[in-house]
């Protein structure tokens, strides 16, 4: 009775151990679709200041870009578009840090 037991127990962990597994899996696999990166057009630049963290993006491209910066650590900046020729600044407080430029 007790080998029984084990027996559906260990089936059970592998059954939810493999369904966990194929969730993590996929999960990265979304998140990179929908990250484009941006074209070499856009500059990006940090400054860390004591009191502030400064991402500022630059667009030398032919047209208007509309981009996002990813930070680690906290909240992402919502896209903003750029216009040609055109530079913005994002202003960070706390742990945040640059990760990314990417297309919105």
């Amino acid at each position: 009775m007790r080998s029984r037991k084990s027996l559906v127990g260990s089936l059970v962990a592998a059954t939810v151990l493999s369904a966990g597994m194929g969730v993590t899996a996929a999960a990265p696999a979304q998140a990179a679709g929908k990250a484009r990166p941006v074209p070499s057009c856009v500059k990006t630049a940090t400054f860390n200041q004591p009191s502030v963290y400064t991402v500022q993006v630059r667009n030398t491209c032919k047209g208007a870009m509309k981009v996002k910066v990813q930070m680690k650590y906290g909240t992402d900046h919502p896209c903003t578009t750029i216009a040609k020729g055109k530079t913005v600044h994002f202003n960070s407080k706390g742990i945040k840090v640059y990760k990314a430029t990417v297309r919105c």
